[in-house]
């Protein structure tokens, strides 16, 4: 990647900084100081290279991380598998290596066996998302005692809100919840116990958002509180709008924290080239789409592609091209982007809204991933060479003119002579 991304100088040769961020993530480096050097005429000081030992977390924090974690999903897990085996298993199966000795567990038809269920559901679905977790630190080189002690706390915040969120659903929420509620036997029917176990879960695998869920319903004064009209407003758009990304690919992807084109829109594509077994002219036409989408909308993306517009690099070469005979596909596009009411079809001044649609389309390259990208790509180009851009063939000329009634009429002109 190097030979490939290397940009030439006139004193030394340099990489792009979407390599150079590859680079410090994957490479340790060595560690510079300061150091005298004794030369044949003077003494000075100079920057010297010393091999550097891979610096890791003391082994005193990886136990004061790793034990808490490791002795609340062992306990718990093996609780809980005893506990099924104490429902599941005949009378008289008490020798079973699951069942803990002098511990009684409650019997199907008491009320402590739904509060029982519902908590083990709740270990069960954060201890899930720990692993998945932990997993995904790994890959990403993320891990470190920090991460086992936040999911620790994660595993203990879904123990304390799988009741309280139960309680809610079953004495505090709706009506007809509220009447069937009303004796113990209710309680403990199949429903219930279903309905309980399912929150739980629910409550261990996302306990930020039952806890956010929570603090939204009360009645406490002066509490700044969201308003839940913007989550309906603004949605993440998936990935799998992209030509190309499928559910598998949007699960693996996943697994580097793209949920949203946003987040794809954003990306370097030489990490994800590194980390992903996806070719990099794929992860960049991925990235080059999801940008057209963040910056024009997912519901205008799809009018584009008939018009040739895939990536937002199509809108930038379309804008700058100065060929009159690419005015009319310029509006097109424009109308698609800005709609009709600021580019009409039956527009007076074709010069002025082709400047606005230039204007609006120079807005949305400025950012630093687009620009990212776009030296990427020619990077790339430079390395491909000029004679592979475009066949070799005449070029062909194209006029277009939009007549009242009868659309957009246009013709081939022969190309002048050199």
């Amino acid at each position: 990647m190097a030979l490939v991304f290397e940009i030439a100088d006139r004193l030394s040769p340099s990489l792009i900084p979407s390599f150079e961020f590859v680079k410090y993530k994957y490479f340790i480096g060595s560690k510079r100081r300061l150091g005298p050097v004794v030369g044949p005429t003077h003494q000075t000081a100079v920057i010297a290279d010393l091999p550097r030992r891979k610096e890791d977390f003391a082994t005193v924090s990886w136990l004061i991380g790793s034990i808490p974690f490791s002795v609340l999903s062992g306990l718990t897990m093996f609780y809980a598998l005893s506990l099924l085996v104490s429902l599941l298993a005949p009378a008289g199966g008490d020798s079973t290596p699951f069942r803990w000795p002098g511990v009684t567990y409650p019997t199907p038809g008491d009320l402590g066996i739904v509060w029982l269920l519902g908590l083990c559901a709740a270990f069960a679905g954060s201890y899930l998302t720990a692993l998945r977790n932990l997993y995904r630190a790994i890959k990403n080189f993320d891990l470190s005692p920090g991460t086992l002690v936040g999911e620790t706390i994660r595993m203990l915040l879904s123990a304390v809100l799988a009741p309280i969120l139960v309680v809610g659903l079953l004495w505090i929420g709706t009506e007809t919840i509220r009447a069937l509620a009303i004796s113990e036997a209710t309680l403990t029917a199949p429903s219930v116990i279903a309905l309980v176990v399912a929150a739980s879960f629910i409550a261990g695998v996302m306990p930020e958002v039952v806890l956010r869920s929570i603090i939204q319903r009360d009645k406490l004064r002066n509490f700044k509180r969201e308003k839940e009209e913007v989550f309906e407003a603004f949605k993440i758009t998936p990935v799998e709008i992209i030509d190309g990304i499928d559910s598998d690919i949007r699960i693996r992807l996943e697994d580097y924290h793209i949920h949203s084109t946003q987040n794809l829109a954003a990306a370097n594509p030489l990490m994800l080239f590194v980390e992903t077994p996806y070719g990099v002219y794929q992860i960049m036409d991925w990235v080059a789409q999801a940008q057209l989408c963040c910056s024009v909308g997912r519901d205008r993306v799809i009018r584009l592609w008939p018009l040739g517009v895939r990536t937002l690099f199509d809108l930038e070469r379309l804008a700058a091209s100065s060929d009159g005979a690419n005015e009319a596909l310029l509006l097109e596009v424009g109308r698609v982007i800005l709609g009709e009411g600021l580019v009409p079809k039956d527009v007076s001044n074709r010069a002025a809204a082709a400047a606005l649609v230039r204007a609006s389309i120079e807005l949305r390259l400025d950012d630093p991933h687009v620009q990212r990208l776009r030296q990427i790509y020619i990077a790339v180009g430079d390395r491909l060479g000029a004679s592979s851009r475009r066949f070799r063939s005449s070029r062909l000329l194209y006029r277009c003119r939009y007549r009242s009634g009868r659309g957009w009429l246009c013709r081939t002109l022969k190309p002048k002579a050199a």
